[in-house]
């Protein structure tokens, strides 16, 4: 029969601690950076679905200041944005408001950005009541 030399007991203690401890390192590793990407990615959705922009009077204040919920092209710049507050008020707001909101630097969420009215429009701005 053959001997075989088996290695002291603490060197297969230390070979299986660091075996085990490289594992739980590696799966920590892998379930920490897959919840940085779910964290990190923004979730799909349609703007108009996401914010309810479906109502008559947002419409109507979307149509008369010619807005875009996705923006335009790099050449055109906006004039005004719909924000809304905190409150729930939807508002028409200057552009560089809504550009504080849509940064973070103010309050609320940015709807859309809008070119304004064409000329001739209403006299009373095409501005219905939101709130």
């Amino acid at each position: 029969m053959r001997d075989t030399i088996t290695p002291p007991r603490w060197l297969q203690v230390g070979i299986h601690s660091v075996r085990t401890a490289t594992t739980v390192a590696a799966l920590t590793l892998l379930v920490g950076f897959g919840a940085v990407g779910v964290v990190a990615t923004p979730q799909p959705s349609a703007p108009s679905t996401q914010l309810g922009l479906s109502m008559g009077p947002l419409d109507a204040l979307m149509e008369h200041n010619r807005c875009s919920v996705t923006g335009f092209d790099r050449d055109v710049i906006p004039s005004t944005a719909i924000v809304r507050t905190p409150g729930g008020a939807t508002e028409l707001v200057s552009f560089d408001r809504g550009w504080a909101v849509f940064s973070g630097e103010a309050a609320g969420e940015l709807v859309a950005v809008c070119l304004g009215p064409q000329a001739g429009a209403a006299p009373d701005g095409g501005r219905p009541n939101l709130r």
